[in-house]
């Protein structure tokens, strides 16, 4: 029974998170819903999450977008200074 409550949890809380998540991938989402973000390197870091007012997004509601567009909605809505950011987020394109 406990087992079976435990991987009903996880299951929730994945429906909760991008696709990517748990994953080692480099991917970047948008949720337009509630203008949240979350992208960077899955799994491993670095990682970037952005959310207002709840925190989470349901995963049918999340979108793959390409790493210039998350940088440009992230200093939109949430005015990110990506300059003073480390080096993987400070370049102008991907690895």
């Amino acid at each position: 029974m406990v087992v079976a409550m435990a991987a009903m949890w996880l299951w929730w809380i994945g429906l909760k998170h991008p696709p990517s998540y748990g994953l080692i991938e480099q991917k970047y989402y948008v949720c337009r819903v509630q203008k949240a973000l979350n992208g960077g390197i899955f799994g491993k870091g670095p990682l970037k999450a952005y959310y207002k007012d709840q925190e989470w997004c349901w995963r049918k509601d999340w979108e793959e977008i390409e790493r210039d567009e998350f940088k440009a909605l992230a200093t939109k809505w949430y005015g990110v200074d990506w300059s003073v950011e480390i080096d993987y987020w400070n370049r102008d394109s991907e690895p």
